[in-house]
C-alpha cells in the first residue's frame, strides 16, 4: 500500500532563492516556489497504514524553516563562507555575494538542487520523526518540486 501527501494541496510548500554553480542560467541567483510531496509505503494494519497528522506537521515545520530564505550549501568545496557581524560573505570562484545572515539558511548539500533538497529534507524529516512510524511502514519517498510538475524524489527505507 502507498499513501501520498501532496504538499501543493495541503500547504507543505516554501519559496526560496538559490543558485546552482556551473549550471548555465541557474548559476545566477533565482527562486522557486517549492512543494514537498511524500509517499509512504507499507502494510495496512487495523485498517490504516499511517496517521497523516504527525508527518504533515513535521514536514510543514521543515518547509517553514526554509521559506523565504536564500539556500546556501555547506558541502561545496569550491565555496567559502565568511561571517562578519550580521553579514555573510559567500565566495564562489570569481563571484562574491553579501547577504544579511538572517536571510540565509545553510543546507548540508553540495548544491541546492531539487535532487539534493529532496535528500536533505528526507534526512531531516526522518530524524525528527525519530521512529514514530509503526513496524508496518517500510519506506518513505520525499519529493521536492520546483513548481508543480517538475521535481526530484529520494526513497528511504524505514522498516526493520
Amino acid at each position: 500500500m502507498m499513501l501520498e501527501i501532496d504538499g501543493w494541496q495541503v500547504g507543505i510548500k516554501f519559496s526560496a532563492a538559490h543558485f546552482i554553480p556551473e549550471h548555465g542560467k541557474c548559476s545566477r541567483i533565482h527562486g522557486h516556489d517549492y512543494g514537498i510531496r511524500l509517499r509512504i509505503y507499507g502494510e495496512v494494519r487495523s485498517g490504516i497504514l499511517l496517521d497523516f497528522v504527525e508527518v504533515k506537521r513535521i514536514a510543514r515545520k521543515i518547509a517553514d524553516e526554509l521559506d523565504h530564505h536564500i539556500l546556501v550549501p555547506t558541502e561545496n568545496e569550491d565555496m567559502r563562507i565568511e561571517e562578519e557581524g550580521n553579514a555573510l560573505h559567500i565566495f564562489y570562484r570569481d563571484r562574491e555575494y553579501l547577504f544579511p545572515r538572517e536571510d540565509v539558511v545553510f543546507v548540508d548539500v553540495t548544491i541546492p538542487s531539487a535532487e539534493e533538497l529532496a535528500r536533505y529534507i528526507g534526512h531531516r524529516l526522518l530524524s525528527r520523526l525519530n521512529g514514530a512510524f509503526g513496524e508496518n511502514v517500510k519506506g518513505i519517498e520525499i519529493c521536492v518540486d520546483e513548481g508543480p510538475g517538475q521535481g526530484a524524489c529520494e526513497y528511504f527505507e524505514v522498516g526493520d
